[in-house]
């Protein structure tokens, strides 16, 4: 399914051409986004560390993993209980940024490496992304949610939503299968 043809196709569900679908693929899209974590998503990304602090990036969802060069480990705290044991880097998430709290023994790196979900592009903007080129159907859902919802048809509304509720758990089971790829063999002292 291309961009254009998504627009037609909402326009043939609803049997209306005055419908705002710009405006609607950009509410589906403010409701999918922080719901659509998925190994499509994932990304690395090198930061650099001034004052304790590093920016995240503007497409950051949730942090997967995080790592250092000089050897301290890096572990989730809390901003009011910094429970920091010797040779770790505490770290917890204020606004667009991370804060970094060191132990004694530990410091803080001047470069971090962070694996993170990244939310998607929108659509109106790109004509493409990953969940687009994936999941159609997911878009497609979401969108003529939104469009029902404009429309002001609560039987539709209810209906896409189950619909959408499906689509998401194909993407839930794409993803949990894609983490899975591979022979994984169990021995003592692996993962």
């Amino acid at each position: 399914m291309t961009y254009d043809e998504l627009i037609e196709t909402i326009e043939s569900y609803t049997i209306r051409d005055d419908i705002p679908v710009t405006t609607m693929i950009r509410l589906a899209e403010a409701a999918l986004r922080p719901i659509t974590k998925h190994y499509l998503s994932e990304k690395t990304v090198t930061l650099i560390v001034a004052d304790d602090i590093a920016e995240l990036p503007s497409d950051f969802l949730e942090m997967r993993a995080i790592s250092g060069t000089s050897g301290s480990i890096y572990k989730p705290i809390s901003p009011t209980i910094s429970d920091v044991q010797s040779g770790q880097v505490g770290y917890y998430r204020i606004g667009d940024s991370l804060s970094f709290v060191p132990s004694s023994a530990g410091e803080v790196d001047d470069e971090v490496t962070i694996a993170y979900w990244a939310s998607f592009p929108a659509l109106t903007d790109v004509q493409s992304n990953w969940l687009f080129d994936r999941f159609p159907n997911i878009y497609l859902r979401a969108v003529l949610k939104e469009s029902f919802r404009w429309l002001k048809d609560p039987e539709g509304v209810a209906i896409e939503d189950a619909a959408l509720k499906e689509e998401l758990s194909i993407l839930a089971e794409d993803d949990r299968r894609g983490k899975q790829s591979g022979p994984i063999i169990w021995e003592f002292g692996t993962w």
